[in-house]
């Protein structure tokens, strides 16, 4: 029987980053994956050094910048998940770590539909975050993911519907209900997956967001080069 393995995801602060190893007791975890402040990232490599020296614990460090933390907790987690395709089971630990960091955290796994978890103010006692029974991928259909690859594959960012009507090879009514949305249906800037900009004569210019790039590159998941990846914690891995 195969043995099912639980991977954790937990932010870091420096002054109560024990809630990351309450966690660790509370549920099980055969790797964790740290994401930290880019000026926390010292601290993080000496508290993952002690938690593999004790628990031989696979640890990977992942860093975001404080003026972008939203953002780069999103993509962050975003290429976690895409490597961590042999895991059953996945927490994300939001107690450690400064609030707009776990608030970020918690961001991400109601757009991925994973579990998180916070501890109480004793810092024992798990407190579980309920799980959205629908996450983005699941929410989208297959011609709105259609729709934000095409931009996405045009730059990013298109001037008119006529623009992207060319690119898709969808029709302009259909393209504008699944932009714009319906009675029926939210839009894809309704969503937050598209930024629209009204112009003159009803036109309109569309640009994909964030959250729109980590959804196709979640719903069709690409290797990520070493460049790209957080491995400042290679060697206590």
């Amino acid at each position: 029987m195969q043995r099912s393995l639980t991977l954790q995801i937990a932010t870091f602060g420096p002054d109560d980053y024990e809630t990351i190893v309450s966690g660790i007791k509370s549920f099980p975890v055969h790797k964790l994956a740290i994401i930290c402040y880019d000026h926390d990232k010292s601290k993080a490599e000496d508290f993952a050094k002690k938690i593999k020296g004790v628990l031989g614990l696979s640890i990977n460090l992942y860093v975001v910048n404080e003026e972008n933390v939203v953002r780069d907790t999103l993509e962050r987690v975003n290429e976690i998940l895409i490597h961590s395709k042999e895991f059953h089971q996945i927490l994300v630990n939001i107690s450690s770590g400064e609030k707009l960091l776990g608030c970020a955290a918690l961001s991400s796994s109601f757009v991925n539909g994973i579990k998180a978890f916070g501890m109480d103010r004793t810092k024992k006692y798990p407190i579980l975050m309920p799980v959205l029974k629908l996450s983005y991928n699941e929410i989208v259909s297959e011609a709105k993911i259609r729709i934000l690859k095409t931009i996405e594959e045009a730059g990013g960012e298109l001037e008119s519907l006529e623009e992207l009507e060319q690119a898709s090879g969808l029709g302009k009514p259909l393209l504008s209900y699944h932009v714009q949305g319906g009675k029926d249906s939210k839009g894809l800037a309704s969503l937050g997956l598209l930024d629209v900009e009204r112009k003159e004569r009803g036109k309109i210019s569309v640009s994909i967001t964030t959250l729109g790039k980590l959804l196709i590159n979640n719903h069709n998941p690409i290797t990520t080069s070493n460049n790209n990846y957080n491995t400042d914690a290679n060697n206590i891995i």
